[in-house]
């Protein structure tokens, strides 16, 4: 069953996840300076998962992105 293009083009989800990632970084250190530490570690969790995406997308990761 073949799917259908995306809608965003590559380079501007791969854009959309660093922003999102970077986000996330500093929702965790803002958590972390407030002594909420299960709330930065959720956070760096969330942060690691839209990096790893970021470099997906950007074909930076190990396996191979996607085509579009």
């Amino acid at each position: 069953m073949p799917t259908k293009a995306p809608v965003k083009p590559l380079d501007q989800r791969a854009l959309e996840a660093e922003t999102r990632a970077s986000q996330w970084l500093a929702d965790g250190n803002q958590a972390r300076e407030a002594g909420r530490t299960v709330k930065a570690e959720r956070c760096f969790q969330k942060a690691q998962f839209w990096l790893d995406r970021a470099n997906l997308l950007s074909d930076q990761a190990e396996r191979p992105g996607p085509a579009q």
